[in-house]
């Protein structure tokens, strides 16, 4: 795995977290004996929870952050889409995004990735009035907010993440959306989704769906410069699979240079 966090387009590779164990602390110091140098932290991990860390702490994990010479790519919120529209569920579901937003300020400023729900007739002033509210704390905190939905939803003020699962899931072109939307994007995932309907390390020997060469060309030409996220998700062996995915897109960006 030496090397695996090389410089790729402009970019490092960025586990997630929440992926390798419930310690977040026995993963990380294992992720920087790897040489990666940059970590996707998730709002809902134990440990890592907003409304558990206090300023304290909150100083602390930066702290242990630094010391690990690791940074935070962004922090992942999965909040069922849904919960932005539903009346018993809204107010929670801003105030979770809006201490997101509050604990990404303090880990310098990395961006919010979620996914908010598409907009209909029934609730779209209500939905465009959350989502207002949303930009304007991320605003306040200088905060980008990553929008993971397909198709885009292209709301004001609200950046746009791209997760080739999701794409492929839509039957839609991962590299497309990256050509598309490349000025608004501010995240950008690497994971394949298997013809069985499994999300996967990239590169797999069955069922790939992911054309990864057109992929890593989209990334490339559009000039995306931020942390690619390894996005381990409901992955069978997800230590194995991030070794994989880093070695192939390694691989994979030396050719393209060369």
């Amino acid at each position: 795995m030496q090397g695996v966090n090389d410089i790729c387009c402009g970019s490092c590779l960025a586990p997630t977290l929440e992926s390798l164990g419930d310690d977040p602390r026995i993963a990380l110091d294992r992720l920087a004996s790897l040489g990666f140098r940059f970590v996707q932290l998730s709002a809902t991990q134990p440990g890592l929870r907003p409304r558990d860390l206090d300023n304290s702490a909150r100083r602390d994990l930066a702290v242990k952050l630094r010391r690990w010479e690791i940074a935070a790519s962004g922090i992942d919120l999965w909040i069922p889409p849904a919960h932005f529209v539903e009346t018993s569920n809204v107010d929670r579901a801003v105030d979770a995004t809006k201490a997101a937003i509050e604990l990404a300020s303090d880990l310098e400023r990395c961006p919010v990735s979620m996914e908010f729900p598409s907009a209909n007739d029934d609730d779209e002033v209500e939905l465009q009035a959350v989502i207002a509210a949303i930009a304007e704390h991320a605003a306040k905190f200088g905060i980008q907010i990553a929008d993971h939905s397909v198709p885009v939803s292209n709301w004001q003020y609200i950046g746009i993440g791209i997760d080739p699962a999701a794409w492929l899931s839509n039957k839609s072109d991962p590299a497309n959306a990256i050509h598309k939307n490349a000025e608004q994007i501010v995240s950008i995932r690497l994971c394949d989704l298997l013809t069985s309907g499994m999300r996967a390390p990239i590169c797999e020997s069955q069922g790939s769906q992911l054309d990864i060469v057109q992929y890593q060309v989209a990334i490339s030409v559009n000039g995306y410069l931020k942390p690619i996220v390894i996005d381990a998700r409901q992955w069978q062996d997800p230590w194995t699979g991030i070794a994989q995915t880093a070695n192939s897109w390694s691989t994979l960006v030396r050719q393209h240079l060369n």
